[in-house]
């Protein structure tokens, strides 16, 4: 039997909680609930690391940042029922490391639980997952998926995500497309599916023990005693988890999710319906960049967003990031304030110069070619450094290099009817 750690991810509303609490009623197993470590480590400087780290002051710093972690205002460490002078005595046992750390939590959790292995279940965790494996590189990682249109309406009915579907689709399918690659090319990582299993629970968890190393048990379809460790008391929306398992929240999207917001993922989210089967996959006929993607591609344009999917046109995935890149596109939005298109920011006198010109000659050749970059000015006309020379330089080239438009004209702009006729359901054609 091995002793490797379990680490169960997936975008939130997935099912995380669930398989983690019928993992952790096996024998073995722990799991207590989430850490959130890696979410809120990741975010420090090198400096703050260095000093959490400093083997003159450990364990102290360390200590003062798991005290610091919350749960929707929750010290994280009264959720795992520890104290900081006992997470103190465990880490001075320890060498300075993010795994010490994080272990801090789950080592002590599972001794005082009497298992053998321990588990963690952070569903944002899954973007971190080549972190996982630094520190762990013996670890096991498990996936689960679900529909993402019913995560999409289920994440709207929670206090600590967007009410907007659109919104959640967004986030879906980003969340995808940053892990996909490292699950599917991790020999120690496996997924599942959500609707499997509610529906096949024991063939589903004889497939996740025989991958981790363990032995099925029949208990672990009953984890009504193990939903305490995992959802805490003031997550609400996981009392369902310790209940009988029910198939009954599967394909709620066909009745709680409007006309477009479906096409918005079947189109949107293509791939990731094809990839993990499941139904109404949609082909596009074209795609839009829209820039910069974080302002772009949310609540506030949702309407746009829409109104494109009702056209069969897809938001650009990944993002070009380079003036060349983005130049490309048959079809450039941009919905920001002039800085944004800066794409020198942050490097030499040179590098700016040459990267501004690039740029210009882009916009130059969209211009001359009949397709100039749309610029959707509105309320953006604020500039984000008014002195910076580039940014000076960018006033002048949108206005005379891209055509000012309406968010309302963009659809009619960008429609691409060439290729429109013939074009299918995915599914529908594979069906035929």
């Amino acid at each position: 039997m091995t002793d490797a750690p379990i680490f169960v991810v997936g975008v939130a509303r997935s099912g995380t909680t669930l398989l983690s609490a019928m993992l952790s009623a096996h024998s073995h197993l722990d799991c207590g609930p989430e850490s959130r470590f890696f979410a809120r480590y990741r975010h420090l400087d090198a400096r703050a690391r260095a000093r959490i780290l400093d083997p003159v002051a450990w364990p102290r710093p360390a200590v003062d940042f798991i005290a610091s972690l919350r749960n929707q205002g929750h010290p994280i460490s009264e959720l795992f029922g520890l104290t900081l002078p006992e997470i103190g005595s465990f880490l001075t046992e320890r060498p300075p490391s993010p795994a010490a750390m994080l272990e801090s939590l789950t080592v002590l959790h599972a001794r005082r639980a009497g298992k053998a292995r321990w588990m963690e279940k952070t569903p944002r965790h899954l973007l971190m997952t080549d972190t996982l494996r630094q520190h762990w590189p013996d670890a096991y990682i498990v996936r689960i998926v679900r529909d993402p249109r019913d995560v999409a309406m289920s994440l709207a009915r929670m206090p600590f995500a967007k009410d907007s579907v659109v919104g959640n689709l967004v986030r879906v399918d980003h969340d995808d497309r940053i892990s996909r690659e490292r699950i599917e090319a991790d020999p120690r990582a496996m997924t599942l599916r959500y609707e499997d299993l509610v529906s096949e629970p024991e063939r589903e968890l004889r497939c996740v023990c025989e991958f981790i190393g363990e032995v099925y048990e029949p208990g672990m379809l009953d984890s009504r005693e193990t939903a305490g460790n995992v959802a805490a008391e003031h997550e609400w929306w996981k009392a369902s988890v310790s209940g009988p398992l029910q198939t009954t929240s599967v394909g709620r999207w066909h009745e709680e999710m409007s006309a477009d917001a479906q096409r918005f993922a079947a189109l949107h989210l293509a791939g990731y319906l094809r990839e993990h089967g499941y139904q109404g996959a949609r082909a596009a006929v074209g795609e839009v960049a829209l820039l910069p993607v974080a302002d772009a591609v949310g609540p506030t344009n949702e309407g746009l967003l829409l109104e494109l999917a009702r056209r069969d046109l897809v938001v650009a995935r990944p993002v070009p990031s380079t003036p060349m890149a983005q130049h490309r596109r048959p079809h450039l939005v941009f919905l920001g304030v002039k800085g944004q298109l800066d794409p020198t920011r942050g490097q030499s006198a040179a590098g700016r110069v040459i990267g501004s010109a690039m740029l210009s000659l882009g916009l130059l050749v969209r211009r001359v070619g009949g397709r100039p970059m749309l610029w959707v000015r509105g309320a953006t006309l604020r500039p984000r450094r008014a002195r910076d020379p580039v940014e000076r330089l960018l006033a002048p080239l949108l206005r005379f290099l891209a055509r000012e438009v309406s968010l309302d004209d963009v659809p009619d702009l960008v429609d691409a009817v060439s290729g429109r006729n013939g074009v299918a359901d995915a599914d529908e054609a594979s069906e035929a």
